[in-house]
């Protein structure tokens, strides 16, 4: 419990001076009122209804005689409650216009909003950094409707970020706290994609610490970096200049491969899509061979590849490979034919 508190007070540190600065007037004022009518009762033997109707008309001004006389000290008493009273409701007005009109309002109650959404994301991934890398995962993410949530430090990302409605949190990705905040220990994945090694493998540490059981994928600028990521608990380590050296010489030398995998994966226009179905102990496929299973029969699109337990591939599977508990099968069809494969694996 002591550290949630701890969680709540970092993090609504500048909202709590914000209305502060606000209510502390406020509280003044009705301080002021209270003595109000603490004075009129005691120096004029007013009654509380009298007193409280007293301080009413004296701090608004309306200009109404008082219920009866007055004597010479509680006149003198009204005349500085009514000094102080004015003055008070002038600072009150004022703070409560600056605090409508600088906006600090309105991020208030986003901030809240974003909390709200962030709460009830399940099964998302964390976008730890939102460099060239972070931007181009999340643009997938978003096009193929995957739920993620944005950490960066550079608060113009919020900027970037929020007229899209899109969840992020402002604050160092290394943070166990941020991490929390963003939901680590409810999440599929992680994305560690800063511009620095040592940020990466430290995210990469306290994700792992924080859910042990998190798909973590991660930036590496060098060689050196991808082993240490791997030992911080990274499943994957992609290398953005490796894989673009590699993907350039393959354009050289396979360009119609290249671009047929590309119309597949990548193509907006071509309903083609590829999935992977994990097989389950509940799934009537298990024990059978693709032959027996009659997935492309029944469902219209193909397995093109059969990952093992044991990590292996078949690369080439025909009607006679295997379908074991655990196994996961690669797909390649429109969005009907996987959804009806999906379907037929559940039932």
């Amino acid at each position: 419990m002591a550290k949630k508190v701890k969680i709540k007070i970092s993090d609504y540190y500048y909202e709590i001076r914000l209305w502060r600065q606000f209510l502390l007037p406020v509280l003044i004022l009705l301080a002021v009122c209270i003595v109000g009518v603490v004075g009129f009762v005691t120096i004029d033997k007013f009654s509380l209804l009298e007193a409280m109707y007293m301080v009413v008309v004296t701090l608004t001004t309306v200009g109404f005689r008082p219920v009866k006389g007055m004597s010479p000290v509680g006149m003198v008493f009204d005349m500085f409650f009514i000094l102080i009273g004015i003055i008070l409701i002038v600072v009150v007005i004022g703070r409560a216009l600056e605090f409508i009109v600088s906006g600090d309002f309105i991020r208030i109650r986003r901030r809240k909003l974003m909390e709200k959404k962030i709460d009830a994301l399940k099964n998302h991934f964390v976008i730890c950094g939102f460099g060239r890398v972070g931007h181009q995962v999340a643009t997938e993410f978003k096009a193929w409707k995957i739920p993620f949530v944005v950490i960066d430090s550079k608060p113009e990302t919020a900027v970037e970020l929020e007229p899209e409605g899109i969840p992020y949190l402002i604050g160092d990705i290394t943070s166990d706290i941020v991490l929390e905040e963003a939901g680590i220990k409810r999440a599929k994945g992680l994305i560690a994609s800063a511009d620095s090694d040592t940020s990466n493998v430290f995210v990469a540490l306290s994700a792992r610490v924080l859910n042990p059981n998190l798909y973590i994928i991660a930036r590496a600028s060098s060689v050196d970096a991808e082993s240490k990521l791997k030992k911080a608990g990274a499943n994957r380590v992609i290398s953005p200049y490796f894989i673009g050296g590699r993907r350039i010489a393959q354009m050289a030398t396979r360009p119609t491969a290249i671009d047929f995998l590309d119309t597949v994966l990548y193509s907006e226009h071509l309903e083609m899509e590829i999935r992977e179905f994990q097989v389950d102990g509940g799934c009537g496929y298990a024990g059978k061979t693709l032959g027996e299973a009659q997935i492309r029969q029944k469902s219209g699109a193909y397995i093109a590849a059969i990952r093992k337990t044991d990590g292996s591939f078949n690369l080439q599977p025909v009607a006679e490979s295997k379908i074991d508990h655990g196994d996961i099968l690669v797909a390649i069809g429109t969005p009907k034919q996987l959804d009806l494969l999906e379907r037929c694996l559940i039932t």
